[in-house]
């Protein structure tokens, strides 16, 4: 399994994604290209100490940012089985 085939399955689903300045971003998955950029829709960011919050209509966030994705488990069978 490959992770951008799993973040392709994520399309249209709700993700976490958080950066490495310790923002973390919730919001629905719009895209992803081979570099692991990220476009997200419906989006409410949070600030490293987590006590701002703000919502965005959509972001887009450099892949080279990221610390990690997290996606719904579902997604993972649904992958194992394609």
């Amino acid at each position: 399994m490959l992770p951008l085939s799993l973040l392709n399955a994520a399309q249209n689903k709700p993700i976490l994604v958080k950066l490495k300045n310790g923002k973390t971003f919730n919001g629905h998955l719009v895209n992803c290209n081979n570099f692991m950029n990220i476009m997200l829709k419906e989006v409410y960011q949070t600030n490293p100490d987590g006590d701002q919050f703000w919502k965005l209509k959509e972001c887009y966030i450099w892949g080279s940012t990221i610390k990690y994705i997290h996606i719904p488990e579902n997604l993972l069978d649904v992958v194992k089985d394609d």
